[in-house]
């Protein structure tokens, strides 16, 4: 019996084996704060020799691990953040990450993820219908919603959203995050040589997301009152 391969297969098999490798052969322990602590001072060093190569290689590495969905963004913000400064980081992590998603968002298309729910296809339909009139601000939320990113770009797949509302929902969506993990990462050059336990929760405090719920309050009042400005 001849096995065949179709594109599609091949992709969902490639990237599903990457993903595996990653966690089989433990080499999420390089993203943590505490390798990162550890190896600091011989980072850091290499960075100050080499800052524009360091900067290409450490958002090329960042680029390949958005692109085969590694949940590492965080920690990687954070770091980059230490090592380059927030002035830099900023926008070169808000143009990573937007290109990141696109190349979700392509991959996606790709392998026909949609066709997945075509059962639902009908269910799909009715909500695209009722989010078309505020479909921007819907987007943007559901940025501002903290679930995985690329479960955040799995639906944008499934509502056939189009590329440029993906793009600049992503773009301005991911930026309030952006903004918060960098001046963590800031924080985190104070600290870095104590002898405190160093953990993200550590970095980061509830007041750092006000600008978050703010925002998702002032999106949700927008749509609010268009809706009430057309009745």
């Amino acid at each position: 019996m001849k096995l065949i391969i179709n594109k599609r297969n091949f992709l969902f098999l490639l990237f599903s084996s990457i993903f595996l490798f990653f966690f089989i052969f433990d080499l999420d322990s390089f993203f943590t704060l505490e390798y990162f602590r550890n190896q600091n001072l011989v980072i850091q060093k290499y960075v100050d020799e080499n800052f524009f190569i360091s900067l290409i290689f450490f958002y090329s590495l960042f680029l390949i691990l958005i692109f085969f969905f590694l949940p590492v963004s965080a920690i990687m913000v954070v770091t980059g953040s230490f090592l380059f400064t927030p002035y830099i980081t900023i926008p070169v992590t808000v143009l990573t990450i937007t290109l990141g998603g696109v190349l979700n968002f392509f991959l996606l298309k790709n392998i026909r993820f949609a066709s997945i729910f075509d059962k639902a296809n009908l269910w799909i339909k009715k909500l695209k219908y009722k989010i078309k009139d505020n479909e921007i601000q819907y987007l943007l939320l559901l940025r501002l919603v903290p679930i995985p990113f690329i479960v955040q770009n799995a639906i944008n797949v499934i509502l056939n959203i189009s590329l440029k509302r993906f793009f600049f929902t992503t773009l301005f969506g991911v930026t309030p995050y952006i903004i918060i993990y960098s001046l963590a990462g800031f924080k985190l050059k104070k600290i870095i040589n104590s002898n405190e336990l160093i953990t993200m929760e550590y970095l980061l405090t509830y007041e750092n997301f006000f600008i978050i719920f703010l925002l998702f309050f002032l999106i949700i009042l927008s749509i609010f009152f268009k809706r009430k400005l057309k009745i």
